[in-house]
């Protein structure tokens, strides 16, 4: 068993279905387990981007009775105290791994107390056990899409949604705001960003934006789900680097029927169009430089790109944490010049192909950071 170098294990699904509707107002958890795993996670919920969500998580209180008798008055009970004393729009009933080993039917559960709750009641049964906490992002992103998303009362056509950040993305905040920043410069606005600082109101409203731009592979699903509900079309993207940026606004402005007039790209490239080669000496180089990249797919293929065309910098190892939804993925990488690939290797392995390539610069997480 590998142990990660005795760091946190890699988190559930059920962390996944937590981080992904916890940016969203209106909206309260309910888990139906023990007291003492809801507190751990408002713990957990802290060290996230430093982005506490207050009043959002709560735990019906089973105890080892209730275990032993797979009994279901507690949940149904904190439902409607929920539902009667803080009147949110929906009430998310996520399972725990006791719900799920004792065998509780969620969705049973609603069926019979729905009618007599205010409350939208939606079921979420995973419990941690159907697999890596990207799953439970994509449930909580697809639920929502299918079951919260309305049909339009009007169409925006300049108008975009963001699918993709949630709690657990590092540094959404600021990201968020220079996504939103580059898209005012082509006369775009964001609608709804899923699901990170919006709402139940904003979600019911989705469908009313004319693109949905995907930052993370996990968000596939969801624009799926919308496209052929609505007929959104979307576009799975990030900018990086300057190239990178000036295509990334290119295809969104193509899509939205936008055009980024050139003063506005020349006064960009003017304020910020400086590659790290530029703000070296003449002197310095980087293209003999070996880098290893670790990190998701949606940032290591953008990154790969930024390092071989503007810094002029080698990356023959890159690190993902699971295989990608995009099955080009290796061919996209080669093409940048990546040959090696690893996914979620054990620390044995990794360590092995550190020392074979012996790179100069590791762009990497805390994991990696023992091997640097």
């Amino acid at each position: 068993m590998d142990l990660k170098l005795e760091s946190y294990p890699v988190p559930s699904d059920y962390f996944g279905v937590l981080w992904g509707l916890s940016g969203v107002e209106d909206l309260l958890v309910l888990e139906h387990g023990s007291t003492g795993t809801c507190s751990y996670n408002v713990v957990n919920y802290m060290i996230m981007n430093k982005q506490s969500p207050k009043g959002k998580l709560f735990s019906c209180g089973m105890d080892e009775d209730d275990v032993v008798m797979g009994r279901e008055d507690k949940l149904k009970r904190a439902v409607k105290d929920l539902d009667c004393t803080l009147h949110p729009k929906i009430i998310a009933l996520v399972a725990t791994g006791v719900t799920s080993v004792i065998g509780l039917d969620l969705d049973g559960v609603i069926e019979e107390i729905q009618p007599r709750t205010k409350a939208r009641l939606l079921s979420f049964s995973g419990g941690g056990f159907k697999g890596d906490y990207t799953q439970g992002i994509k449930e909580a992103f697809s639920t929502l899409a299918r079951e919260v998303a309305k049909e339009p009362k009007e169409k925006k056509p300049f108008s975009i949604n963001m699918i993709g950040p949630t709690i657990d993305s590092f540094n959404n905040v600021s990201d968020l705001v220079e996504l939103k920043r580059l898209l005012g410069l082509l006369g775009a606005e964001v609608n709804t960003v899923f699901t990170c600082r919006t709402s139940t109101d904003e979600i019911e409203e989705m469908a009313s934006a004319s693109l949905n731009l995907v930052t993370r592979d996990v968000g596939l699903e969801a624009a799926g789900i919308l496209e052929e509900r609505f007929g959104i079309p979307h576009l799975y993207s990030l900018p990086f680097g300057i190239r990178g940026t000036v295509e990334w606004l290119e295809d969104v402005g193509e899509r939205l029927d936008l055009d980024l007039g050139r003063g506005v790209l020349a006064s960009e490239l003017e304020r910020y169009g400086f590659s790290i080669l530029e703000l070296t000496t003449p002197l310095q180089r980087f293209d003999h430089l070996r880098a290893m990249v670790s990190c998701p797919y949606d940032y290591a293929l953008g990154l790969v790109r930024l390092m071989v065309e503007e810094w002029e910098m080698k990356s023959p190892l890159v690190v993902l944490p699971k295989s990608p939804e995009d099955p080009r993925f290796e061919e996209k990488f080669k093409r940048w010049g990546t040959p090696d690939i690893l996914i979620g290797p054990d620390t044995a392995i990794l360590e092995e192909e550190i020392a074979r390539i012996d790179p100069q610069v590791i762009f990497g997480n805390s994991y990696d950071l023992y091997f640097a």
